[in-house]
C-alpha cells in the first residue's frame, strides 16, 4: 500500500492534553516555559490557527486518529464509544501498511478501540479501562512505580493523587491545586518519557518509525511536581486579555456551568496561582519535548524524523471567568491549540521558523503527514492535507472555514458509565442538544440547538467580548456564515443527520 515515497522518514509526534495556543513563548507567552519547543518551532512551521474538532479529550482524540468528525465517529462525548466499523480504522495503520513501526505511549482516551487495534506494535503506558471509561493518569504499571518509590497514593482516585495531595484542591476560598507530594523524577510525565524513550531505543532498525508519545498535562489538577509549582510567579502572570469579561451577550448555557462556577468568588490572586500552576505543568511537558528531542540528537535522529507537537484542545483559563473545556465552550481558548512540525521534507530552508496563519484542523495532520511521507491513506476522511503550507507557510490558505463540534445525547455531555455509543439518528428534541462553530479568517458563528447564537468578528475583536448576533448591520455576515456552517457539515455529514436538525432548528 505504500506509494514512490520521497523520504521515508521517521515521525514524531508529541502530544499534551489542554494546552492552549497561547502558552507558547514563541506565540507571545512571557513566562518563557518553553525554550524546547520553542526551539523545535525553529526548526519547522507553526500554524497559529490550528483548531481542535471537539473542546473535549475522547471526541478530540478519536477525531485527530480517525480524520473524521466527531459526529461521524460517533465519539459525542468522553466515554462515548467510536462507532463500531471504525474500531479497527486507525490513519495510523497506513503507515504500518507502507513499512513504519508503530509506537504508542501514554494517554489514549479513544473509547471502544485500543492502539493495537489501530495498528501500534509497540505499545505502553496506556491507562486502565475503569469500568468502561479509559482514565487518563491512571496506569497501573506506574502507579505500582510510585509506591515502589514509597509515595502512598489514594486506592481509588483516577488521577494519582496522595491524600495530601487531594485536600489541597479542597480548601476554601482557593483555587483547586497546589505543590505535589510526588517528586518530579518520579512524576508521571518523567515516568512516562522514560517508557517512551525505551520503545524508540527497541525499535526495529531497518525500519523508520511512527511514534507517538502522549502525556496527560497540562489537563487539570493543578498539582504540580516542584520546581515547576513556583516557575512562574503568579505576581507575573499575564492574565487574559478578556479576564473575566466579556460576558454580556454570552448565552446562558455557558454563563450557568460549572465552568464559569468552577473559580467562581476566589479573588484575583488565587487566579493567579491557579494559572501559574497551569504554565508550571507546561513548562514540565515542554522539558520532556527537550528530552525526546535530545535523544533524537544523540542518536543521530533528529534530522531523518518528522517531530510535531500538539494538544488536543486548550482550556479556557479564566477568559470570561471559565475554566476547563466541554460543550458549551466554543471560543477561541478552548478550541485554539498549538501545532509545530520541524523537518518536513516539503518545508524549504527559507520557510524553516515561519508560521502559517492558514486554518487548519486536527483532523488534517495525519492525511499531512502521509502526504510528506509518500504514505497512501486508504481510508475516506475528512481531514484535508496541508502538505502544501509546509512548503509555503505564509502563503497557503488551505481551508476557507473550520468547524467544531459538542453534544448532549441524553441530557449529558459525556457518557454515564462508559462504552455507550450513541449516533444523532436517536438525536431527541427537547432532550438532547447540539452546537457547532464555524471559524474563518474574520469571523465565528456558534450555533447553539438550545440557545441563542453568537456572532464574533475575531479580526477586530479576537478576545470574543462582544457577540453581535443582534446587531442587524450583521444580518448577512450572520446569513453567510450559516450557509457556511451548512455547507462544511454536507461535506462530512454523510447521513445527513446533523444538517438536518440544525436546519430545522433554523427555519
Amino acid at each position: 500500500m505504500t506509494t514512490a515515497s520521497t523520504t521515508h522518514k521517521n515521525v514524531l509526534i508529541i502530544m499534551s492534553d489542554e494546552q492552549s495556543w497561547d502558552t507558547l513563548g514563541c506565540h507571545g507567552n512571557p513566562s518563557q516555559i518553553t525554550p524546547n519547543l520553542d526551539v523545535l518551532a525553529s526548526h519547522g512551521v507553526s500554524f497559529d490557527r490550528c483548531y481542535t474538532a471537539y473542546p473535549l479529550c475522547c471526541p478530540a482524540r478519536a477525531s485527530l486518529w480517525t480524520g473524521l468528525m466527531p459526529h461521524a465517529t460517533q465519539v459525542t462525548g468522553n466515554w462515548r464509544s467510536i462507532r463500531e466499523d471504525l474500531r479497527d480504522a486507525g490513519l495510523a495503520s497506513n503507515f504500518k501498511q507502507a513499512g513504519y513501526h508503530l509506537i504508542y505511549t501514554g494517554k489514549w482516551h479513544v473509547p471502544g478501540t485500543t492502539p493495537a487495534r489501530f495498528g501500534y506494535d509497540d505499545i505502553s503506558a496506556i491507562p486502565a479501562v475503569l469500568e468502561g471509561r479509559d482514565r487518563g493518569r491512571f496506569i497501573e504499571e506506574y502507579r505500582d512505580y510510585a509506591r515502589a518509590q514509597g509515595y502512598v497514593l489514594h486506592e481509588t482516585h483516577v488521577e494519582n493523587l496522595t491524600n495530601a495531595d487531594i485536600a489541597k484542591l479542597r480548601e476554601p476560598g482557593k483555587a483547586p491545586g497546589g505543590t505535589s507530594e510526588i517528586a518530579e523524577e518520579h512524576f508521571l510525565e518523567t515516568w512516562q518519557t522514560g517508557k517512551f524513550l525505551d520503545a524508540l531505543k527497541r525499535r526495529p532498525a531497518d525500519k523508520p518509525f511512527f511514534a507517538v508519545c502522549s502525556y496527560n498535562a497540562p489537563h487539570f489538577p493543578m498539582i504540580v511536581p516542584k520546581p515547576f509549582d513556583t516557575l512562574v510567579d503568579p505576581k507575573d502572570v499575564r492574565l487574559p486579555g478578556n479576564f473575566l469579561s466579556g460576558t454580556e451577550g454570552k448565552p446562558q448555557e455557558v454563563l450557568d456551568s460549572a465552568y464559569a462556577r468552577k473559580l467562581q468568588g476566589v479573588d484575583e490572586g488565587e487566579w493567579r496561582r491557579f494559572i501559574a500552576l497551569y504554565l508550571g505543568l507546561c513548562a514540565m511537558i515542554d522539558k520532556q519535548v527537550g528530552r525526546i528531542v535530545d535523544y533524537l540528537k544523540s542518536n543521530g535522529l533528529f534530522e531523518d524524523t518528522i517531530v510535531v507537537f500538539l494538544s488536543d484542545h486548550g482550556d479556557m483559563m479564566g477568559a470570561h471567568g471559565l475554566v476547563e473545556k466541554g460543550f458549551p465552550l466554543h471560543y477561541e481558548e478552548a478550541l485554539r491549540v498549538p501545532l509545530i512540525i520541524a523537518n518536513a521534507p516539503q518545508t524549504q530552508a527559507a520557510a524553516i521558523g515561519a508560521s502559517s496563519d492558514a486554518l487548519v484542523s486536527l483532523i488534517d495532520l495525519i492525511p499531512t503527514l502521509a502526504e510528506a511521507t509518500g504514505v497512501r491513506i486508504a481510508q475516506t476522511t475528512d481531514g484535508r492535507s496541508f502538505a502544501q503550507a509546509l512548503a509555503n507557510p505564509q502563503n497557503v490558505a488551505h481551508r476557507d472555514a473550520v468547524l467544531a463540534e459538542t453534544f448532549k445525547l441524553g441530557v449529558e455531555e459525556n457518557a454515564d458509565i462508559g462504552g455507550e455509543s450513541v449516533s444523532l439518528a436517536h438525536f431527541r428534541k427537547g432532550v438532547d442538544s447540539i452546537n457547532v462553530s464555524v471559524r474563518t479568517k474574520r469571523w465565528k458563528y456558534i450555533f447553539r440547538y438550545k440557545d441563542i447564537e453568537e456572532l464574533y468578528d475575531v479580526e477586530n475583536d479576537p478576545l470574543e467580548n462582544v457577540n453581535l448576533a443582534g446587531d442587524p448591520q450583521h444580518s448577512a455576515t450572520l446569513s453567510e456564515l450559516k450557509a457556511t456552517m451548512l455547507n462544511e457539515l454536507r461535506q462530512t455529514d454523510r447521513s445527513a443527520e446533523a444538517v438536518r436538525l440544525i436546519e430545522d432548528k433554523l427555519t
